[in-house]
């Protein structure tokens, strides 16, 4: 789709809920469906028609990519495993080889399951758009070492792999995390993807040091911009679009560049306002996000609080005259004790009026 068509949808949706794990949570066996292509299929389908999307957002699971990676290299037996795992040292070269850019992720029945759920809204969704999911390779770096924050404040400084052991571990995991990311792409395209949400919560200001980029480091386009660059351009050669996500802080100059890498919407966080972001953002780019929906179960967000919000983010981005959509941050966890409250907020939410 071009992006006239995404501005299309702004100019219609109401307040959009990441809200498939709250209906998957309604079903009397989650656990199960989630490695059920078709059964998790219709659960997309489902929310997308409950709250008018049109948007099939997968569930925003971004451990699986690292579990694939480690599976293939014989490190893990569960995902259980995985979750925890952390390279203190580079395995061996024979080791790395192994992760290539044309693995088998139906391996993962987790991912084989998210492809046939993608199969299932291309095939049965209708005007549904189905759409993949995954997590940015420099975010799975991020969960792959136990200290990213100094081997990336190294490289920022001017240090090589030579000058220390945790660059070059860096560098090498994140050639890793882009093909595994890579095949799991792949898979996604071929099941019949429209679109896909990638999300790089991890490129943001923990992890970049904003007076490095400052002067002058490409630390940020070479762990971030260039190996999602390459990404998005195997999307585009699959006729699939690009939406960005990225719910950490950040500054101007971070916008602008991962900007550059032309998503066709460009999901943000509570930390970043949207009408902040806007004049960073080329104005064929849909801006998307802002509603905190890691709150949305605590009486510190009420009702009233979201619509004080929506109000607050359709006042000032209609002022900007750039398109937006307002949706929540992230994924709208269900919660055990709190799904009902959850529930009539997102419900709310989606059916408050948006000039």
């Amino acid at each position: 789709m071009d992006y006239k068509f995404y501005h299309d949808l702004a100019k219609t949706l109401p307040a959009v809920p990441l809200a498939a794990h709250l209906v998957l949570h309604e079903q009397a066996d989650p656990e199960e469906i989630i490695y059920d292509g078709e059964r998790l299929g219709k659960v997309l389908v489902e929310t997308a028609k409950r709250f008018n999307t049109k948007f099939a957002f997968p569930l925003m699971d971004l451990t699986l990519e690292k579990e694939l990676m480690l599976h293939v290299m014989g490190l893990v037996q569960s995902s259980e495993e995985a979750e925890t795992f952390h390279f203190d040292e580079l395995p061996p070269a024979e080791v790395l080889a192994k992760v290539t850019d044309s693995l088998d992720v139906s391996v993962i029945r987790r991912m084989k399951a998210s492809c046939d759920a993608i199969s299932y809204v291309a095939q049965e969704g209708g005007d549904i758009l189905p759409m993949g999911m995954g997590i940015g390779p420099f975010s799975l770096l991020t969960k792959l070492m136990d200290d990213p924050i100094t081997a990336v404040y190294m490289v920022g400084s001017g240090m090589t792999a030579d000058d220390d052991e945790s660059v070059e571990i860096a560098e090498e995991l994140l050639k890793c995390a882009e093909r595994v990311i890579y095949s799991y792409w792949v898979a996604q395209c071929e099941a019949g993807a429209k679109a896909l949400f990638n999300c790089e919560p991890a490129a943001n200001l923990v992890y970049f040091s904003p007076n490095q980029i400052a002067s002058g480091s490409d630390v940020f386009d070479r762990f971030v911009i260039e190996p999602n660059a390459r990404l998005r351009d195997l999307l585009v050669s699959k006729d699939v679009d690009f939406l960005l996500h990225d719910c950490g802080e950040m500054r101007a100059e971070m916008i602008r560049s991962l900007s550059n890498l032309r998503p066709k919407v460009f999901s943000f966080g509570s930390p970043v306002a949207l009408w902040e972001a806007a004049p960073h953002v080329d104005k064929d780019i849909v801006l998307f996000g802002n509603l905190p929906s890691k709150k949305f179960y605590s009486d510190e967000l009420s009702v009233e609080g979201i619509y004080k919000l929506i109000e607050e983010i359709t006042e000032k981005m209609s002022a900007t005259g750039h398109p937006y959509i307002v949706g929540t941050e992230c994924d709208v966890l269900s919660m055990p004790g709190y799904e009902q409250v959850i529930m009539e907020k997102v419900i709310a939410m989606n059916q408050c009026p948006i000039a």
